[in-house]
């Protein structure tokens, strides 16, 4: 009997993937949300050799909300309440153009860094190889992974840097901790902002956020606009009383 599967070998040609970026794991979206945002991450590096770029040099992609649902055989409302999450979240941005003209999409990525591999990276021979074919970091609890000269994994570069980007600030101001286990960021201008917004909620927000961030693991790419998304979707929900719960089944979207 023929299998549908097969061992990748050295020659195995892979087929076609998603990129899909290691600070969406730490990050509070929606199943569809993440899908949808290493679909329009794949979309954009064909913009950018495509030379897709506005006067600003900003690349871009035009994609119906049609033909995404249908790549991603999912419905147009699922679709359009995905790229709410990515607008709210700061990793999408979408421009209308007028009437006729189709509407733009900027996807954002955080300032992560371009990890670049040592040319001297630890080689284990074939003869040498231990039997997990991997070389043991003792600073991550025995889990395998590969040796960088004593430097970092680019995953966890990846996500420490996600943390250091909060601290700069979304508007380039050096942001300020709240929350009582001080792990909400933010700027002057935008805690004026949201406090001439939401003067009898937003400390109760802070704090809500504070604990549900520290509890769970999870975090935002923009404080400032996670705490606008929550406190919006509680207006809109009320009488109910609280922070509304966000966590969804997979498939489901906000």
């Amino acid at each position: 009997m023929r299998t549908i599967t097969d061992y990748i070998t050295a020659d195995t040609a892979m087929p076609q993937f998603f990129p899909y970026p290691c600070f969406l794991l730490k990050m509070d979206l929606s199943y569809t949300a993440r899908l949808l945002y290493a679909l329009l991450l794949d979309r954009t590096t064909l913009s950018q050799k495509n030379g897709w770029q506005d006067s600003e040099g900003r690349t871009y992609i035009v994609y119906p909300v049609s033909e995404i649902a249908e790549t991603l055989d999912k419905g147009r409302t699922a679709i359009k309440s995905a790229l709410n999450e990515l607008d709210a979240a700061g990793l999408l941005v979408r421009e209308r153009r007028g009437f006729s003209a189709p509407n733009r999409l900027y996807v954002k990525i955080p300032q992560v860094p371009v990890v670049q591999f040592s040319d001297h990276m630890t080689a284990i021979q074939p003869e040498k190889r231990p039997s997990d074919s991997r070389k043991s970091d003792p600073h991550k609890d025995g889990k395998p992974t590969f040796a960088l000269d004593g430097k970092p994994t680019p995953n966890q570069l990846t996500i420490n840097q996600l943390k250091e980007n909060q601290l700069k600030g979304a508007s380039g101001e050096p942001p300020a901790p709240f929350g009582r286990y001080k792990n909400i960021f933010l700027s002057e201008s935008e805690y004026t902002e949201l406090k001439e917004e939401y003067p009898d909620r937003l400390e109760r927000f802070i704090e809500e956020m504070s604990e549900y961030i520290a509890a769970s693991g999870n975090d935002y790419v923009c404080h400032a606009a996670a705490l606008r998304r929550w406190l919006n979707r509680e207006k809109k929900e009320n009488p109910k009383k609280g922070i509304p719960d966000y966590s969804y089944k997979e498939g489901e979207s906000l």
